[in-house]
């Protein structure tokens, strides 16, 4: 817990600070003098079960010195690690983090007791408030960690040199019995994981004293959330908290402000800056400030339309994350999640897609396998309209009735939980487990919040900003050089036969792909009758994702992949939207 603020205070750089454990799997650098820092990703033992666990293996194979975080108010369970590290003949420093919490809780961490038992440097900290980061930094500064007289002799075979593999040997390693072409004998991993495990109790009775009033408000409220009715209710009133943010006071009011007051007073000021630069008529004109120009059209839908909904969503995310609910959710929905060929931790990226599916498909690298990243990005791409397109086919909806409104959610509803199931039975490969820690419950940091929202934002706006430009450039040369008018033509009669929707609506299918939500609005300039309404909210909802969402899959999936992803959102749709012009509601 909180190894990431540890890393920011003593680097000085932001790294992802979480309350849900496996949302960092990249390794972030700072700088501590002239040394580099490593914020690993967070592990509770030394093995390769995971992609976290062989990310920091790898790391930790490397480091010249360790500096393990271990929770103050958890220490028995962290204390595991610690003496994994110290049987690995690492140079190791503990940093004994949340001490503030721990005296909160009127309980206390004997950290010279621990220093003793354990034979390495261990440090009382605060990352949140900064205590015993001086030091810290000064022990750093030392190469004040040291190796454990502590630790564990080995045996194992001649081939394996560094103590580290000969601990993961005696332990079954698979890629360390393969290198050594021989086991250890059976049984040795479960004995050396117990006496683990009881050193690690032992060492936390002689140094921890518990609180002597624990919260037990706060316990039952978290254990309450995992209850079938504890976590229906909470995530009924995160839904609502989200649609009326997220979809009435941002999606509707301030996007609706940003995008007139951009296309209003900021596009014409730059057209009218750049007519005195270039001829009007030209090319280069017409690709920057055309009906789709990378200004014109790019730039508000990033600035206008994106960013505030991305601000919000990441937000509310980093409040969920750090009060320690996130967590609870995720275990909630894990049996559901499993049956579509995933786990909890899908609820990120899925959540996030209702905002954004460019956003929630970059974040589909925090899943543990590639398997489950192809699943989440199809779902995304093929069944999760973003909240831009979700805002207006709900204004379409609403005039129409309850029939057409019921039939448009069982559709889609029925569809992600159609395709999932297919894609877990069809792709090879089971879902990976769902390990968490559940953090207790806690009121947020209004800081942490913010500068996580900060970070993720700038990030995304640097990967996928250039892409939404990209798009929109693309687009206009399209329009400059005849193939969307083109398109528009051809997409007319097959509409109107296999969607029984009229060929002047074409337009709202090819607008799709600029942006959901154009696609959406030109069904409301197309004369239709409430069955075509509904047959085309359903098509264009299935319907190939924008094309910034496009190019970050192809970035992220590869182009085959990719591809194939792209041209099956186009079969469903056409399918799917097929059936429902027949067998819809009339």
């Amino acid at each position: 817990m909180g190894k990431s603020m540890i890393f920011t205070q003593l680097s000085g750089r932001y790294a992802e600070v979480s309350n849900f454990p496996g949302t960092t799997v990249e390794i972030l650098e700072g700088r501590v003098g002239p040394d580099r820092l490593l914020d690993i990703p967070g592990i509770y033992g030394l093995s390769r079960f995971s992609e976290e666990e062989r990310v920091a293996l790898t790391a930790l194979q490397r480091a010249d010195l360790v500096v393990q975080v271990v929770d103050g108010t958890r220490l028995p369970r962290d204390l595991f690690l610690t003496w994994h590290l110290i049987d690995a003949g690492l140079p190791l420093i503990v940093a004994v983090n949340m001490i503030d919490e721990v005296r909160r809780r009127d309980a206390s961490v004997d950290t010279a007791k621990l220093e003793e038992l354990l034979g390495v440097p261990v440090v009382p900290v605060s990352g949140l408030t900064g205590e015993g980061m001086t030091v810290l930094r000064q022990l750093l500064s030392e190469e004040g960690g040291r190796r454990s007289k502590q630790a564990r002799a080995w045996d194992g075979p001649a081939s394996l040199k560094s103590t580290l593999d000969l601990v993961l040997w005696n332990e079954e390693d698979a890629e360390l019995l393969e290198r050594a072409e021989e086991a250890p004998p059976p049984g040795t991993r479960t004995a050396l994981y117990s006496d683990r495990r009881l050193r690690a109790d032992q060492t936390a009775v002689q140094v921890f004293s518990p609180s002597k009033r624990p919260d037990r408000l706060r316990r039952a409220l978290g254990d309450w959330l995992l209850t079938p009715l504890g976590g229906l209710a909470a995530g009924g009133v995160v839904l609502v908290l989200v649609y009326y943010g997220i979809g009435v006071v941002v999606a509707d009011q301030v996007v609706s402000f940003l995008e007139q007051f951009m296309a209003s007073a900021v596009v014409p000021l730059i057209a009218g800056w750049l007519a005195h630069l270039l001829p009007v008529h030209s090319v280069w004109y017409r690709l920057l400030v055309g009906p789709y120009g990378l200004i014109s059209a790019g730039l508000i839908y990033l600035v206008a339309l994106l960013l505030p909904l991305i601000v919000a969503f990441y937000l509310l995310l980093a409040a969920l994350e750090d009060s320690g609910y996130l967590p609870r959710l995720a275990t909630m929905l894990d049996r559901f999640f499993l049956r579509l060929g995933l786990n909890g931790r899908a609820v990120i990226p899925l959540v996030l897609g209702f905002g954004c599916v460019t956003m929630a498909t970059v974040t589909t690298r925090m899943l543990s396998s590639e398997r489950e990243r192809t699943i989440a990005t199809i779902l995304l791409a093929w069944t999760i309209p973003c909240s831009a397109q979700m805002g207006v086919i709900t204004g379409l909806l609403a005039g129409l009735g309850w029939r057409y409104a019921l039939t448009y959610a069982l559709i889609i509803v029925g569809l992600f939980i159609a395709v999932g199931t297919l894609l877990d039975r069809g792709l090879p490969g089971r879902p990976t487990p769902l390990l968490l820690d559940l953090p207790p419950l806690r009121w947020p940091s209004p800081m942490n919040i913010i500068e996580k929202t900060r970070i993720k934002v700038s990030g995304f706006l640097r990967e996928a900003g250039p892409l939404f430009l990209l798009g929109s450039g693309m687009v206009e040369l399209s329009r400059i050089s005849g193939l969307l008018p083109w398109l528009t033509v051809k997409v007319g009669p097959l509409m109107e036969g296999g969607l029984g929707i009229p060929g002047s609506a074409a337009p709202a299918f090819i607008l799709g792909f600029i942006r959901r939500d154009f696609g959406a609005v030109g069904l409301y300039a197309g004369g239709l009758n409430a069955h075509q309404v509904l047959t085309g909210a359903v098509t264009l909802t299935l319907f190939v994702p924008c094309i910034a969402s496009t190019l970050v899959i192809l970035k992220e999936r590869g182009a085959r992949q990719g591809t194939a992803i792209w041209l099956g959102s186009i079969a469903l749709a056409l399918v799917v939207g097929g059936l429902t012009a027949r067998l819809g509601p009339a």
